[in-house]
C-alpha cells in the first residue's frame, strides 16, 4: 500500500492501530458500518455507565490489533527456540488471525449480549453462525485476496484444526478478553494498573510441533507469567461482579429481551433476526424503534427502560442443593441457563395468573477461568501442569450462582418474598 494510503486510527488502549490493507479495502461495507452504532455495552451505557459509549467496531480494531501483536511475539518467540514450524505455521495464518479477532463479533445483535437468548429462540442460530453466514457471503470478494475464509471461519468458532491458532482469539487466555475487559474498564472508569506487554510476553506455544493438532497456547513457566495472569483473572473477575453483572443493566437487558420474545411472531420484529439483509441493517436505537411500534407491551418495556423505571428484585437467592433440592435432570439443564430461566418465568406468571413476563426469573453465574496450561509437565502423567494448580488465588476462583426473580413494579398484590421463595422452591424442585 502506498505511503498516503495508510489509514492510522487513534486508540485509548493500543496507542494507536494501523488498518491493515484488507481492512481498508472493506471498512466501509455496511456489515461493518453497523458495528460502529451498537454499543459494546448494551444498556449499561444507558443505565449504569454513561461513559460506556464505545463500540462493537472500537473492540473488534482492539482485538485484531492485539491479535497481531500476540502472533508476532509467537512467530520471534518460536524462532528463537528453533521451531521454525509453528513459527511458519503461524505466519502464514497471520492474516487470517487478525481477521478473526477483527470480524468475530460481526453479527452481534443490537445491544450486544443482550440479545443473545432471543436471537437463538428466534432464528435457532447463534451470533457465530450468523458470523460465519457473513463473512462467507456478505463481504466482497477481494477480502479473498489477502484472507481465506474458510480458516477465518474457523478460528471465529474456536474449531481450527490447529488449536493454538484457534486459541489467539478464542481460549483461556486470548485476545478478546484482554481487549474487552482493558476497554470495558476504561470506559466505565475503572482504573486497572495492568501490565499488557508483560501478560503478552508470557504467552507461549505447547506441544510437539511436528503434530500441530495437538499444539496449544499456554504460559511460560515462570513465576512472572504465573502473577501477571493471577492479576489478569482476577481483573476479569471483578469486571463480571462489577460490570457485566451489574444490577439495573442486568434488569434492563432482561427486560429488552423479553420485549422481543414477546414479539417472536410478528412478522415485522421476527424478519429483522431471520432476514439476513434486515439484520445487518439493524443497531440499537433501531431495535428500540421497531419494539415500540410492535405493540402496547413492548412500547411500555421500551419506554420504561428510556425512563429508567425497571423492575424490581423481589427474590435473590443462591441457587444450590443446600437451598432446593434439585434433580440431576434440572442441573443438566442448566448449561442453558437462559432457556431455564425463561421456562420458570412462564410458570411463575401462570402461577401469579399473569401474562407477558410480568414476572422474570435471571439466573446469574459467577465466572471461573477455563484450564491454563504451564510450560511444565507432570512427572506422572506427562500433561502439562494447569495453573490452577499452581496458584491459591486461580484456584480460589469459583463458580456460583445465583437466582433472582424481577418483577413490573406498576403490578399490585405483588407477594412477598417468602411467598415467591415457596413458589420458586415448588418449582425448581419440580423440574
Amino acid at each position: 500500500m502506498s505511503a498516503e494510503r495508510r489509514y492510522v486510527v487513534p486508540d485509548p488502549i493500543a496507542g494507536t492501530i494501523e488498518l491493515p490493507t484488507w481492512l481498508v479495502k472493506i471498512k466501509d461495507e455496511p456489515a461493518i458500518r453497523r458495528m460502529s452504532f451498537i454499543r459494546q455495552l448494551g444498556l449499561k451505557a444507558y443505565v449504569d455507565y454513561p461513559g460506556a459509549i464505545h463500540t462493537r467496531y472500537s473492540h473488534s480494531l482492539g482485538t485484531m490489533y492485539l491479535a497481531s501483536k500476540l502472533t508476532d511475539l509467537l512467530i520471534q518467540k518460536m524462532n528463537d527456540r528453533g521451531k521454525r514450524i509453528l513459527a511458519d505455521n503461524l505466519n502464514t495464518n497471520r492474516s487470517n488471525i487478525m481477521a478473526a479477532g477483527f470480524l468475530h463479533d460481526i453479527a452481534h445483535g443490537p445491544f450486544s449480549h443482550s440479545v443473545d437468548f432471543a436471537l437463538k429462540k428466534i432464528t435457532g442460530k447463534t451470533h457465530q453462525d450468523l458470523a460465519e453466514d457473513v463473512v462467507k457471503n456478505h463481504l466482497p470478494p477481494d477480502l479473498d485476496n489477502w484472507v481465506n475464509r474458510d480458516q477465518l471461519v474457523k478460528i471465529i468458532r474456536g474449531i481450527h484444526d490447529y488449536p493454538f491458532i484457534s486459541e489467539i482469539i478464542d481460549g483461556p487466555i486470548d485476545v478478546d478478553k484482554l481487549d474487552y475487559l482493558l476497554r470495558d474498564a476504561y470506559h466505565v472508569g475503572l482504573r486497572y494498573s495492568f501490565d499488557l506487554d508483560h501478560f503478552l510476553r508470557s504467552h507461549t506455544i505447547l506441544g510437539d510441533e511436528e503434530n500441530l493438532r495437538t499444539c496449544k497456547l499456554g504460559l511460560e513457566n515462570n513465576q512472572q507469567s504465573i502473577v501477571v495472569t493471577e492479576l489478569f483473572l482476577v481483573v476479569w473477575k471483578s469486571m463480571y461482579d462489577i460490570v457485566y453483572h451489574i444490577r439495573d443493566s442486568r434488569i434492563a437487558e432482561k427486560m429488552l429481551e423479553k420485549a422481543i420474545l414477546i414479539n417472536k411472531d410478528n412478522e415485522s420484529i421476527r424478519k429483522l433476526f431471520t432476514d439476513i439483509n434486515y439484520f445487518l441493517d439493524l443497531d440499537d436505537e433501531k431495535l428500540l424503534s421497531s419494539l415500540s411500534n410492535a405493540g402496547e407491551i413492548s412500547k411500555n418495556i421500551v419506554k420504561s427502560i428510556r425512563e429508567n423505571k425497571i423492575f424490581k428484585v423481589i427474590l435473590e437467592v443462591d441457587l444450590n442443593q443446600e437451598i432446593f433440592e434439585m434433580s440431576p435432570e434440572f442441573i443438566t439443564s442448566l448449561k442453558d441457563e437462559d432457556e431455564v430461566c425463561d421456562h420458570i418465568s412462564k410458570i411463575i406468571n401462570d402461577t401469579y395468573k399473569q401474562e407477558n413476563y410480568n414476572y422474570i426469573c435471571d439466573i446469574i453465574t459467577s465466572k471461573s477461568p477455563k484450564e491454563i496450561h504451564i510450560n511444565e509437565k507432570d512427572e506422572e502423567t506427562g500433561d502439562y501442569v494447569i495453573l490452577r494448580n499452581k496458584s491459591s488465588i486461580v484456584g480460589a476462583i469459583q463458580a456460583l450462582r445465583r437466582m433472582l426473580i424481577y418483577a413490573n413494579p406498576s403490578l399490585e398484590n405483588i407477594p412477598e418474598k417468602e411467598s415467591i421463595f415457596k413458589s420458586v422452591k415448588e418449582i425448581i424442585e419440580g423440574l
